[in-house]
């Protein structure tokens, strides 16, 4: 879903930068040196960015931003192989890192690309939901044993494209911005006790799995506010 949701905005954004390809007149060019500072409200969280142009013209600005949002789940029911589970879900996204926007066409338009430590980690326990009857002796689910799996990103490359300026031309402005970290292969860690223990040799599985998913993908809206005159 998060992949069709990129690709749709992406296809929007190439659309409307045909307005960027026309000549700049002298009050699209660039924005003054400053200094700026923004709030992002990301789906990889929620956190703010220092900004600061790195040339005359304002077509380059350097922006340090860190973003975190922390969620918890209990008591969810998933069914795995006719076998219904109650899982607990803490689940962590968010990230650090240092990003460079640049206005190609001297206009809103931005290309953007840095590197990012991720603090994205999902990880959370399950466990039967049903007891389970083991000869004439009728187990709880406790008794029966605990699955416990994780996934964690790593530090990553970032690219993306959106509209808007770090350091806004009035005092005030948006920016709009989709784009994706490359994670690589995921790290995954799936363990099981008590009954439930074989089902430990399914990390390689899960592993081989999730080795396709090597993006993460991420839509940003920030506000932004100019510190410097």
């Amino acid at each position: 879903m998060k992949h069709k949701l990129l690709l749709s905005s992406v296809l929007s954004l190439l659309t409307l930068t045909s307005m960027a390809q026309q000549p700049a007149t002298s009050s699209d060019k660039g924005t003054p040196p400053g200094l700026g500072l923004g709030l992002n409200l990301s789906t990889n969280g929620v956190g703010l960015q220092i900004a600061h142009t790195l040339n005359k013209q304002g077509t380059l600005a350097a922006r340090l931003e860190g973003r975190y949002l922390p969620l918890k789940a209990e008591n969810l029911e998933v069914d795995v192989e006719g076998t219904s589970l109650i899982a607990d879900l803490d689940t962590k996204f968010g990230s650090m890192g240092l990003m460079v926007d640049w206005h190609p066409f001297g206009n809103a338009f931005k290309i953007t690309g840095g590197f990012a430590i991720l603090l994205n980690d999902i990880s959370g326990t399950a466990i039967t939901k049903d007891s389970t009857k083991q000869g004439d002796i009728m187990l709880a689910p406790e008794e029966v044993g605990t699955l416990t799996f994780g996934l964690k990103a790593k530090a990553s490359p970032y690219i993306g494209i959106g509209f808007g300026r770090a350091i806004p031309k009035t005092r005030f402005g948006f920016t709009f911005e989709v784009g994706s970290f490359y994670t690589g292969a995921q790290d995954v860690t799936f363990k099981a006790t008590g009954m439930l223990e074989p089902s430990s040799s399914n990390e390689a599985v899960l592993q081989d799995n999730l080795s396709g998913l090597t993006w993460w993908p991420v839509m940003n809206f920030g506000f932004n506010f100019r510190l410097t005159q």
